[in-house]
């Protein structure tokens, strides 16, 4: 067989390693640099995030949140204070 053609054409790009509802194995191209396509992305194990050391505390949103609370414990305390 040499010189005839193989009846399958090479890949040039791998195939999604993602698993559709019924159980079988995507036929779809991956999208380049990853093993899935972009309908079977979120089958993909990525890494967690790696832990932020130089978190702050936002002490804008906790004054707003302290004021809110202040202000319905206010409401509260006028509406059933006899």
């Amino acid at each position: 067989m040499d010189g005839a053609r193989h009846p399958f054409k090479e890949r040039a790009v791998a195939q999604c390693q993602g698993i559709t509802r019924k159980g079988d194995q995507c036929k779809r191209d991956a999208k380049p640099k990853s093993s899935y396509c972009a309908i079977h992305q979120d089958q993909e194990v990525r890494p967690p995030d790696p832990p932020r050391g130089d978190m702050e505390w936002d002490s804008d949103a906790i004054m707003k949140a302290a004021l809110g609370f202040a202000l319905v414990g206010v409401i509260l305390l006028l509406r059933f204070r006899r």
